[in-house]
């Protein structure tokens, strides 16, 4: 049976045949943000509807809400519009040039030439591709032929193109976050950066982390293509927006290079990542993955080639690969932690390194916190408690809306500081807080969120901001699987605190916290505060650099063939202090 569906402030309306009303909203192109995956947990779908029977609106969660009459439905902009801050900066690249496409033209004279001299064009140690060799014995007959350009990738001829098109040769690396996305556009020729393009991950509509999508495809197998098609169509509509302004560019993209956690590379190839979520947790493959653009369905040459960076294990992807071709000091000895929906792990001395993956969940983003949210306009970025005063910075400064992962760090930072956390992670009540002193400037900012939830507000109203036990206990699960991983890793590769020259923070998130602040909270071991550097997006860097020169494919082979995976959810050690360090004395949990 087909029901009517009317978006009162779009002015659109559809039609369906029942189903869940996140999946209408998706069929509108209005996607919400099923940040569990549509499991009904998360609370960040909530919209209101009208059915005909009604008299007001009320409010329900679209993913657990099946169509069965006519209705109407009042969305606003931000349930849907998922803009995010992307962080694409990083250390300056320190490269020499030499990538692995180049063109070379030849005018019809010296194609001749060399036919007379080898009695043949391409000789028998030429990689050619049928194809090439087709479109080159037509192209040199036409009557208006004067060249042709050949397209080499290292030495295979991958392209032949009529005419002189040196001038034209571009390449794409991409970053690809299970939050977002990222793409930096090259000029081949000189090395300059043309465009950066970054966006939401359209794939978060269907979970905000790998595991959930894991589940999505594993519960429903169809999802698998929805889900590849979710993040080719961010990547080409960022590559669509960059054509724009440079009408040639589509045509001359001849090398993609693409970075990501285990997740993203199968879901950008159409692989099952089935394995991946149960025993023995394995990848389908982890060395690198070379195919067309045509086959990848990439807006660029369909001749491109387009490559995955090569996997470590388990769920430490591909983005962890290219973070240590960025480490490349051979004397020291170095502590890499990437944080975001994955916490990604690596210690040692390149091209040397033991890396593992943690769990750490979206917590850290701003998932499964009940006014958590994106680092996009509305959201509180940074929190302060500075003479006894509540402030904070909001992202676009304009209403508060919700608290993005920094925030939500300092927020817990600052409860602690002010003994309003103890060392167990438990909020003090009003009562409890007037009992230690009635003169606190904070009893009034404690309230229930709900029965036995009390919360600090930030905001009151009709839409408060607020942090609630129950999202301190998600945080304190958070930050002791990224400490535990830590100090595992290093038990296992031999090693101590004391002997790591550098602690380096990669990723958005780390770029973005108060280093101090998730110190004193234990979401990092206890490390001297000057050995802690944060590169921001080292992905990007590292896979920029892959793209640019080509010896970086060499640093790449030698740390995929060097490093060693690590299973923390098989490590003594890790299980051991994960308890330990969900409390706040991480000096006593060591």
């Amino acid at each position: 049976m087909s029901y009517q569906i009317y978006f009162i402030n779009q002015n659109k309306k559809i039609t369906v045949d029942g189903g869940k009303l996140s999946a209408a909203c998706e069929l509108a192109g209005f996607p919400l943000n099923l940040v569990c995956g549509g499991n009904g947990t998360c609370g960040k779908c909530r919209v209101r509807i009208k059915g005909k029977a009604d008299e007001n609106f009320k409010e329900v969660l679209a993913c657990q809400t099946e169509i069965t009459e006519d209705m109407e439905i009042c969305l606003k902009e931000s349930d849907y519009r998922q803009e995010t801050v992307v962080l694409t900066k990083a250390a300056p690249l320190n490269i020499e040039l030499h990538p692995s496409v180049s063109k070379k033209y030849m005018n019809k004279d010296e194609i001749i030439e060399k036919m007379r001299e080898k009695n043949t064009f391409f000789s028998q140690t030429e990689k050619v591709p049928l194809s090439v060799m087709q479109k080159f014995s037509m192209m040199n007959v036409s009557l208006d032929f004067t060249g042709c350009t050949f397209v080499y990738f290292n030495d295979e001829i991958i392209a032949v193109e009529k005419g002189d098109t040196t001038p034209y040769c571009y390449g794409v690396a991409a970053d690809i976050g299970t939050t977002t996305a990222a793409v930096y556009i090259y000029n081949l020729n000189t090395g300059e950066l043309i465009a950066t393009k970054s966006a939401l991950n359209k794939q978060t509509a269907y979970g905000a982390d790998v595991i959930t999508r894991n589940s999505c495809v594993r519960d429903n197998p169809e999802m698998l293509q929805r889900l590849r098609d979710c993040v080719i169509d961010t990547l080409n509509e960022l590559l669509e927006e960059a054509r724009s302004a440079y009408q040639d560019l589509k045509e001359n993209i001849y090398h993609v290079v693409l970075c990501g956690n285990s997740t993203m590379q199968h879901l950008f190839y159409g692989m099952n990542p089935y394995f991946l979520g149960v025993n023995p947790f394995a990848n389908i493959i982890k060395e690198e993955v070379v195919v067309t653009g045509r086959e990848a369905g990439l807006c660029c040459n369909p001749n491109a080639v387009v490559e995955f960076l090569p996997l470590l294990g388990g769920f430490v992807g591909a983005d962890t690969t290219s973070v240590l071709l960025t480490l490349t000091k051979k004397d020291k000895i170095y502590l890499m932690v990437d944080l975001g929906t994955n916490g990604e792990l690596a210690v040692g001395t390149f091209p040397k390194f033991l890396a593992a993956s943690t769990a750490c969940g979206p917590a850290l983003e701003g998932g499964n916190i009940a006014c958590g949210m994106r680092g996009t306009n509305g959201a509180i970025e940074k929190v302060s408690f500075k003479n006894n005063q509540l402030t904070y910075k909001v992202i676009g400064e304009g209403t508060p809306q919700g608290l993005c992962g920094s925030a939500i760090i300092d927020a817990v930072a600052e409860l602690r500081k002010a003994g309003l956390i103890d060392e167990a992670g438990t909020l003090l009540d009003p009562d409890e807080c007037r009992r230690m002193n009635p003169y606190s400037p904070w009893i009034r900012y404690l309230h229930e969120a709900e029965e036995y939830n009390i919360a600090f507000y930030f905001t009151e109203g009709e839409h408060p901001v607020y942090i609630s036990q129950k999202d301190i206990r998600q945080i304190q699960m958070a930050k002791s699987s990224i400490c535990s991983g830590c100090l595992a890793l290093l038990e296992e590769a031999g090693l101590t605190l004391e002997s790591i020259d550098y602690l380096v923070l990669a990723g958005a998130f780390g770029n973005y916290i108060d280093i101090d602040n998730a110190l004193s909270i234990g979401l990092l071991p206890p490390v001297s505060r000057e050995k802690i550097i944060s590169i921001g997006n080292g992905a990007g860097q590292g896979v920029q650099s892959f793209l640019l020169d080509q010896s970086y494919r060499v640093r790449a082979k030698n740390i995929a063939n060097n490093c060693i995976h690590v299973s923390l959810a098989e490590n003594k050690k890790f299980m051991e202090s994960y308890i330990k360090n969900m409390n706040f004395s991480v000096e006593e949990s060591l």
